[in-house]
């Protein structure tokens, strides 16, 4: 969890290198894992990259927790897809065990503008 916001440092989302990726999403530290899914949601087919972003809410850190449902935000906006039905699921499952993630409104207000708003594909 962010405990200085104050000495925050912005680090880019890095381009997808498949290997060094997957393998920081697997084994990585937490830091690892927060820019593997970064990388994944923004620069991987956006149905993978929906599929790794539905894995992690559950995990053990909160920041793996938050950045997740911040990936599926981003697969949202960058490839304007989404399975919608996969997304409601993922919510209602957090919402029976109590976990409460405050970028899912931010999640939905994106699904909102760039998928089903526009026509896109919320399958």
């Amino acid at each position: 969890m962010i405990d200085d916001p104050e000495n925050l440092v912005y680090e880019g989302v890095r381009d997808l290198d498949s290997s060094k990726t997957y393998k920081d999403l697997l084994y990585g530290d937490v830091h690892e894992q927060v820019q593997a899914i970064l990388s994944i949601s923004q620069h991987d087919d956006w149905y993978f990259a929906q599929d790794v972003c539905l894995k992690y809410p559950r995990h053990p850190n909160p920041d793996v927790r938050n950045i997740s449902i911040i990936g599926l935000s981003h697969v949202a906006r960058i490839h304007r897809a989404i399975e919608i039905g996969s997304v409601l699921e993922l919510v209602s499952d957090l919402s029976n065990a109590g976990r409460d993630h405050a970028s899912i409104e931010d999640m939905f207000n994106d699904i909102m503008i760039f998928v089903v708003q526009q026509g896109r594909r919320a399958v």
